[in-house]
């Protein structure tokens, strides 16, 4: 970015800008080029006497010629307050638009992105114009600018009519191939690439496209993709799904060295089979030794356990497995987010097995799934198609050696999923063993049958074991029932552990002090006894993310036994990744030598963004340092008010929690008013709607709701009003 000599800029005082009356004038602004993303950031001054809103409009035009064009900006926000943004907040953008609140006397900032319309041969030369509006419309003040910047280093992938496999790709409708889509082609976003995007309509399997690359050295990958795809590196095991929320906003893949890769293409999958698929542009962008050193500080070093559930059948269950490789390439992600324990579920007891088992029946054929938009019970074929075709548990182990990773073979402790294609055999051929849902543990013949399955797992490699009495502690009746089932376990794994010349470890996932059935629950005597490695005290449904660990570091002080606090990472959890690693950084403070992460793998496997928030979690320097810089910048971003969204459709249900970020605001008073009725106030976070525990449960009465949010800002409010719908 080069600097315009102020003197090339028509600078006239503050004392003449007529803030209230509607005469514009010109003022000076100041812009830099991210390093990094090579997006321009544009920081302006709010006139002193504006209103509580202002509109901003944004455009740019060719030096000296005009016309004027609205420049696609975003406002500068946190991760966190992206992640959370409604329709609302950013359909004005692509128009040129943003609304600053409370920004009377204050420098904002618009972050500007252009390519492809401002950006020529790589060389950017405009005038760049900031106008700041009263919410009806009088001007309050003029801002220009001329920008110029070199980006002729930086590489797009933007014609995908230069993939390899030129049969692949059509630019009308074709049987079995990707359609090569233009910037002007009818319902598409206008002007995303300059080249030509790539669509694949979701109908049938595409094949796989490669676009070569002859580039060397390190590299950051952004990716535009409205739509969603998947992407990986031609030497790398995985692929990435990435998929842009808000329009026009690239998102950070990775940074790497790119000698000898290229980039290989793959459709989306659903439950149903391939999915639509759509991929605009990735940008390639040079890094300096310098940068790349300062991108891989962010993760700090280890000092911390970090434990993250992994579920193959979830993710089976929108993919296509045929081999074993499936399990590896999964995996090399829980590599890449360094987490020392992969708790891989194996299934719950009373359930068709999603492993190699000879003890009870396999998943091998249809099954169901949680609710996705409004299809309350999904259903398919593919984790069936991935028993038929691997040994879920032995490649997992392999793949986990091949890696250096740490698995426990795990269960959930019990669920048959009753009338389902999930419920077993065994849970159907002895209904009377039953209690409701879950099988009886105080029951000799059910806790065999237990035993069976992990001595199965024992027998076919697993170097450790893991029981998890949350979401379903309902098989165990009394806390002597649990404490008797957990010694015979011990001996199982001792058993095996004096075979092999070691020990064992044992990890339990429970209901924390206060939950739900927790009373049947004695962990201080599974530490007393040395019957468990892991100490795992968890919530239930994404109810008490703030949970206190003071019994639980007393009952493992002096022993052998880490603890590990749940952390959530289930999309009803803690917005990520703020208020996430706020909670993180409050159980190290507490003294925590580590983390359980259930759901972990919505993280490890989910967004780019997320993966790296995970690895941050080994590091508590990293965490302090992430709540550093966010402190930092703060000031400097957008104020606004943002909530939590609905993670099922019609809306948010129950049990799970509505969750406030501040943006742009100290984290200090919050009131929450729901249908004009003050319902809480807070001096700090974490900010919810209603209560952490089970009485938060009514906090939200089905049907629509106004929900207001007031924040305090200095000496005033700043508030937020928004609809929303309870399913009750």
């Amino acid at each position: 970015m080069r600097q315009i000599p102020r003197a090339s800029q028509r600078v006239l005082p503050w004392a003449m800008v007529a803030a209230l009356t509607g005469l514009a004038q010109e003022q000076p602004m100041r812009c830099a080029t991210d390093p990094l993303s090579r997006l321009i950031h544009i920081a302006y001054a709010v006139p002193a006497g504006a209103p509580e809103a202002v509109r901003v409009r944004c455009s740019w035009s060719p030096p000296g010629q005009g016309p004027w064009r609205a420049a696609r900006v975003q406002p500068l926000l946190s991760e966190t307050a992206v992640a959370l943004l409604r329709e609302e907040d950013w359909r004005p953008w692509a128009r040129g638009e943003v609304t600053e609140v409370r920004a009377a006397g204050l420098e904002r900032t618009v972050v500007f992105n252009p390519y492809p319309e401002a950006q020529s041969g790589g060389v950017v030369d405009i005038d760049f114009r900031v106008e700041v509006c009263t919410d009806g419309g009088p001007l309050l003040v003029r801002h220009e600018a001329r920008i110029q910047a070199d980006n002729r280093d930086v590489v797009y992938l933007d014609d995908w009519s230069k993939v390899l496999q030129k049969d692949a790709v059509s630019t009308g409708p074709k049987a079995g191939c990707w359609l090569l889509q233009g910037g002007t082609s009818p319902g598409t976003s206008p002007g995303a690439t300059s080249g030509m995007r790539l669509v694949g309509a979701g109908e049938a399997d595409l094949p796989l496209l490669t676009m070569p690359m002859a580039l060397s050295g390190p590299y950051a990958l952004f990716v535009y993709s409205y739509g969603g795809v998947s992407l990986r590196l031609s030497g790398a095991l995985g692929y990435d799904r990435l998929g842009s929320r808000v329009p026009y906003r690239e998102e950070l893949w990775r940074w790497t060295r790119l000698d000898w890769q290229h980039l290989i293409v793959r459709q989306s999958y659903a439950y149903t089979g391939p999915a639509a698929s759509r991929l605009d542009y990735v940008k390639l962008v040079p890094l300096t030794p310098d940068l790349v050193a300062r991108l891989d500080a962010a993760f700090g070093p280890p000092d911390r356990f970090v434990a993250s559930y992994w579920e193959p059948y979830s993710y089976a269950f929108s993919d296509v497995v045929q081999d074993a490789s499936w399990h590896l390439q999964y995996l090399d992600a829980y590599r890449e987010a360094d987490v020392s324990l992969v708790d891989t579920q194996l299934g719950r007891f009373g359930m068709k097995m999603v492993y190699e088992t000879r003890v009870t029946d396999q998943l091998l054929y249809q099954t169901q799934g949680d609710p996705i938009g409004a299809i309350a019970n999904p259903q398919t074929t593919n984790v069936g198609r991935m028993q038929q075709y691997t040994n879920t548990l032995q490649a997992t182990l392999w793949s986990a050696q091949a890696l250096g990773l740490t698995v426990h073979a795990n269960f959930g402790a019990t669920n048959c999923y009753p009338g389902s294609p999930l419920q077993g055999d065994f849970s159907k051929q002895h209904p009377e063993w039953m209690r409701g849902h879950a099988l009886r543990y105080e029951l000799p013949e059910v806790r065999r049958f237990i035993l069976d399955l992990y001595r199965e797992t024992l027998e076919i490699g697993a170097t450790g074991l893991s029981i998890d009495f949350c979401r379903y502690p309902e098989g165990i009746d009394t806390p002597e029932t649990c404490t008797g089932f957990l010694r015979e376990l011990r001996a199982l794994a001792d058993a095996y552990g004096q075979r092999l010349g070691r020990r064992i470890p044992i990890l339990v996932r429970f209901p924390l002090h206060g939950e739900r059935l927790s009373e049947r629950f004695d962990d201080a005597t599974w530490v007393r006894e040395g019957l468990v490695d892991y100490l795992c005290p968890s919530n239930i449904q994404g109810r008490f993310h703030g949970f206190g660990i003071a019994p639980y570091l007393e009952a493992t002080k002096g022993s052998a036994c880490t603890l590990l606090p749940q952390i959530d990472a289930l999309e009803w959890g803690l917005p990520k990744p703020g208020l996430f690693l706020w909670r993180v950084q409050q159980l190290y403070d507490q003294g925590a030598a580590g983390l359980y992460v259930y759901q972990g793998d919505a993280m490890v496997l989910g967004s780019p963004v997320q993966r790296r928030c995970m690895r941050m979690l080994r590091s508590s320097q990293a965490v302090r340092h992430f709540w550093a810089e966010e402190a930092r910048l703060r000031p400097a971003c957008s104020k606004g008010i943002h909530i939590s969204h609905a993670s099922q459709h019609p809306g948010y249900h129950s049990w799970e929690r509505l969750h406030v970020w501040l943006e742009g605001l100290p984290m200090g008073a919050v009131e929450l008013h729901l249908d004009d009725h003050l319902v809480n106030r807070f001096d700090g976070p974490p900010y919810i709607l209603g209560s952490q525990d089970l009485s938060g449960d009514g906090a939200l009465p089905a049907g629509e709701h106004t929900l207001r949010v007031r924040a305090r800002d200095g000496a005033g409010w700043l508030e937020r009003t928004f609809r929303i719908l309870s399913a009750g």
